[in-house]
């Protein structure tokens, strides 16, 4: 995937919007609901990824009551999205750059109830199954941020990302529900909201993978 252009004027826009953006979410970590003006027992979700926002912008939308952080390590894509909050005047939706890796440092344990992974890199053509953010020891890292009973809820255009993933969660404990293979053309749709890539993937015909994971017993550690 080519890497977008860094936008021009990219520190003064980034500085409009300092007011949902966290530039050391470390800070915040086990109280982001007082640190995002959020009520001490609201919903907190993340996204991992979020791309250019489209999807952290309609979950917000729709969930007004949730406190929505979106986690982005591409600068430029993280401006748009915080341009894209900003302009619909959404007032619970946070952003961090930063990755999936650093997730321990930026959240509590217990802390989060929810996490979204939609159409994450697949490594496949490096063969390097340990990147994949649903490989287990990815999955021992979000149930440590993670409420009991928390879910992942995961996306993807890939067949054997989302082969992969499923006995990944099998194996480190998470029962796995919703599982489609067609997300378009299933009893879930209706509910779906589609980023940018699942837009465009859709257009040219290629199926939506999804599932929801839901944590279970403790898995064995494995090393990132």
């Amino acid at each position: 995937m080519a890497r977008m252009r860094k936008k021009k004027n990219l520190i003064p826009r980034m500085e409009a919007c300092a007011d949902r953006y966290f530039e050391v979410p470390q800070e915040n970590k086990g109280r982001w609901r007082e640190a995002c003006g959020m009520p001490s027992d609201a919903l907190l979700f993340v996204e991992i990824g979020c791309g250019k926002g489209k999807f952290s912008e309609e979950m917000a939308r729709k969930n007004p009551d949730v406190c929505y952080v979106a986690i982005e390590r591409e600068e430029s894509c993280c401006l748009l999205a915080m341009e894209r909050a900003k302009k619909a005047e959404l007032t619970n939706i946070f952003f961090i750059r930063g990755d999936a890796t650093m997730l321990l440092d930026f959240f509590g344990e217990n802390e989060v109830d929810r996490i979204f992974i939609n159409f994450c890199d697949p490594w496949t053509r490096q063969n390097k199954p340990k990147r994949r953010l649903t490989y287990r020891a990815f999955l021992d890292m979000y149930r440590q941020v993670m409420k009991e009973g928390g879910e992942i809820h995961f996306k993807t255009d890939n067949d054997p990302l989302f082969d992969f993933s499923l006995e990944e969660f099998e194996a480190a404990g998470w029962e796995t529900t919703c599982v489609t293979r067609d997300l378009h053309h299933s009893e879930w749709d209706s509910e779906n909201i589609r980023t940018e890539f699942e837009t465009k993937y859709a257009e040219q015909g290629i199926p939506i993978k999804r599932t929801v994971a839901k944590m279970l017993v403790k898995p064995v550690t494995s090393d990132i």
